[in-house]
């Protein structure tokens, strides 16, 4: 039973190759939160789209990366039209970070909650003041990616706000594309950069 639900995972996925879904669900079943902020140093760059199920059943969580796979596959096309494909993240030993997003540049410190895994980013203004935070759902694998996910609701109001302001239709799409799934967490995969760990 578990083998037929593991290779109905990899072959939905992707239409693409099946070794790299396998890989995926690999990396997704290896990855753990149990990690410290010094851990984090380094340079992070955009790999992917990401999204994440809540579930304690292996084999659920088998379904829920292929569904996640399939998700991330609708979702890369609409990640590159809003260039959140050039997403880098670097931070220190401390937690302190930049992340850059085409011509933005955020900075801030990040705190990990050791009882829940839950990364907090707080965001400052010139270095200095707080001008908000948000959580993230944070995974590192032993493959050197980290996956950062948000509550999807907190996702959805960003890119509402992008498609009005903006006035883009795909942004649009994708908004109703995340409201159409429930429970769900999305976000990016991120590669720490070779040779880079400060």
């Amino acid at each position: 039973m578990l083998a037929a639900v593991f290779t109905a995972a990899v072959f939905n996925t992707t239409a693409g190759n099946p070794l790299e879904a396998l890989g995926g669900i690999v990396s997704s079943l290896t990855s753990t939160s149990k990690f410290e902020i010094k851990d984090l140093q380094g340079t992070w760059a955009y790999q992917s789209p990401a999204v994440s199920f809540k579930s304690d059943q292996a084999i659920n969580k088998i379904g829920g990366t292929a569904a996640s796979a399939a998700l991330e596959n609708k979702m890369a096309p609409y990640y590159t039209r809003l260039g959140l494909n050039t997403l880098v993240l670097t931070m220190d030993a401390d937690g302190n970070f930049e992340m850059k997003i085409k011509t933005i540049t955020l900075k801030g410190v990040a705190v990990k909650d050791s009882d829940s895994g839950a990364l907090t980013f707080n965001f400052n203004a010139f270095g200095k003041t707080n001008i908000g935070k948000i959580a993230a759902e944070a995974q590192k694998s032993a493959t050197g990616v980290l996956t950062l996910t948000f509550d999807v609701s907190r996702v959805i109001a960003i890119v509402d706000k992008i498609a009005s302001v903006a006035n883009l239709q795909s942004v649009s799409t994708l908004s109703s594309l995340l409201k159409s799934y429930d429970g769900i967490y999305a976000g990016a995969k991120l590669k720490k950069s070779a040779g880079n760990n400060k």
